[in-house]
């Protein structure tokens, strides 16, 4: 994010700094041409091989490009064709580069296109930030160059310091998107998982305990619900099974050889034979006992197999299965119930 948002920022800075330093360059140039010609009135002209203003002589004539200098804090150069004939510009050892040339592309605008050159420039092996302007005598000649250029300075001090601080920004915008995530994905997944992953333990090592407290409404909480579900529904089972046990153990019966409370005449009716045989290979305590429930709560109307099924949310082919047991050991009364057309329909109830 921070080296997205860096680059995004250094074109950007870039092509301001860039405007800027042009704009002051221009600014600056149309100053120092309104100062010569203040300090210098009359025309441009060439005598003798040496460059005048007015009557005042330009050539080794440092007291102008020294004061524009000072005042804009630009390098300033008036050119005699393309050779410098007073500079504020000097060379490794310190002079003045009075004697040198111009580079070829500003030669090639400027003194050949007879234009004006606003850009990047190579004066005197450093690149400065450059405007030049023709100068031109009575007849339209153009005599020479007048030169101010901001040193790569002023537009390195705009586009880094502008990038230290966008980058000092993007770096603390980063570090709180960050730690916004970091928490809101702790708070919102992480933690909710390790608690599943704890219940889940839990129920592995057979202590189910509590349920995993988790309220939100996203996928982790569905997921949360669920687990909470199956814990549940696993808790109820082996309380069902422990009561099957306990009262098998405790009266020498089948695990589903028990009474129940008549809802009619609240009398004790014993549903299962008390036998000591082994349920039939296929079938389940556990569901025999749901399905024996059903059918003492419907034991007045009666219930067909399909109603059955559709009670312990069992299949039909299953629960004829258990029925048939029931049948045979004498715990059912069927009746058939003809229809119009089509076999009777078999209905089952409890004995009473």
């Amino acid at each position: 994010m921070t080296a997205g948002f860096m680059l995004a920022v250094f074109f950007q800075t870039r092509a301001t700094a860039l405007m800027a330093a042009e704009t002051k360059a221009m600014s600056d140039l149309a100053t120092v041409e309104a100062l010569i010609n203040l300090q210098y009135p009359g025309p441009w002209k060439i005598k003798d091989g040496v460059l005048y203003k007015g009557e005042a002589k330009i050539n080794d004539n440092f007291a102008i490009v020294d004061y524009v200098e000072k005042l804009t804090g630009d390098s300033c150069t008036i050119f005699l064709n393309d050779v410098r004939v007073t500079t504020t510009v000097r060379d490794d050892q310190g002079n003045r580069a009075v004697g040198t040339r111009a580079s070829r592309e500003v030669v090639q605008k400027v003194l050949g296109a007879k234009q004006e050159y606003v850009g990047e420039a190579y004066v005197v092996g450093r690149k400065y930030q450059t405007a030049y302007k023709p100068i031109t005598d009575e007849s339209g000649e153009v005599i020479g160059m007048l030169y101010v250029g901001a040193p790569r300075t002023f537009y390195d001090t705009i586009l880094y310091g502008s990038l230290k601080v966008m980058g000092l920004v993007a770096v603390v915008l980063t570090l709180v998107i960050g730690l916004g995530a970091w928490v809101f994905t702790q708070r919102t997944i992480i933690d909710p998982l390790q608690e599943i992953i704890a219940g889940t333990r839990r129920v592995a090592l057979g202590s189910p305990g509590q349920p995993v407290a988790v309220h939100s409404n996203n996928e982790i909480g569905e997921l949360a619900r669920a687990f909470n579900q199956m814990v549940e529904g696993m808790q109820a089972l082996a309380n069902e099974l422990g009561k099957v046990a306990g009262f098998a153990q405790n009266n020498g019966q089948l695990p589903l050889a028990k009474t129940v409370a008549s809802p009619v005449n609240q009398q004790e009716i014993e549903i299962v034979p008390k036998s000591q045989e082994e349920l039939p290979k296929g079938l389940n305590r556990v569901t025999l006992e749901q399905v024996v429930r059903f059918l003492e709560r419907n034991k007045n109307s009666g219930v067909s197999s399909d109603e059955v099924a559709e009670g312990v949310n069992l299949s039909k082919v299953t629960v004829r299965r258990y029925l048939d047991y029931l049948e045979r050991c004498g715990l059912l009364d069927i009746d058939q119930k003809y229809g119009s057309v089509g076999r009777p329909l078999k209905i089952y109830r409890l004995k009473t």
